[in-house]
């Protein structure tokens, strides 16, 4: 026989405030913070569902949403920032850890970032390189599975997360 139990939760707006901005404060992973966040966010607006529409219920829900938009654009910014070194470096597998947590319009956004921080010469270097690297990947994937018009990319020993996010890349680079 199982038993329900409750418990009530009280949040004061300040002292969330308070306790997000120590939580981002103290990040050492704005990725896992940003995902806290947006989970406390979801917690909120489920187990408040009777306060919904208050006037209280609303002053925490944008304090909330501040707060998640705020770790958002930290963590776009940190994304940027490994994104130009991954450029620079032309490392598939760092570009690939960047881009595939990402929406396709959140990677452009922060590519589109990156490129405005990046040197004319270096950004030549990755069109060139992006461009023998799917011409590469692509004619390994070929071969790897035996038929004209297919790729086995697994088969190829290509990552298929590196292939999206150098396709990516090179779309925008390249104009492709």
């Amino acid at each position: 026989m199982s038993q329900s139990a409750s418990i009530n939760i009280k949040l004061q707006a300040d002292e969330l405030e308070k306790f997000c901005e120590k939580l981002l404060k103290r990040s050492r992973d704005i990725n896992k913070t940003h995902d806290a966040l947006i989970t406390l966010e979801s917690f909120i607006s489920l187990f408040a569902r009777a306060s919904h529409g208050t006037r209280e219920y609303e002053i925490i829900e944008s304090r909330i949403k501040a707060i998640t938009e705020n770790s958002r654009r930290l963590l776009l910014e940190k994304n940027t920032e490994d994104l130009i070194i991954a450029l620079k470096q032309c490392d598939a597998k760092a570009l690939a850890r960047i881009h595939t947590p990402l929406s396709r319009n959140g990677f452009y956004q922060i590519l589109q970032t990156a490129i405005e921080h990046i040197e004319d010469e270096d950004i030549g270097l990755v069109m060139i390189w992006s461009a023998n690297w799917l011409k590469e990947a692509r004619g390994l994937a070929q071969e790897a599975s035996g038929y004209p018009d297919a790729m086995d990319f697994k088969k190829a020993g290509i990552s298929i997360e590196e292939f999206q996010a150098i396709s990516d890349i090179d779309r925008v680079i390249n104009g492709r």
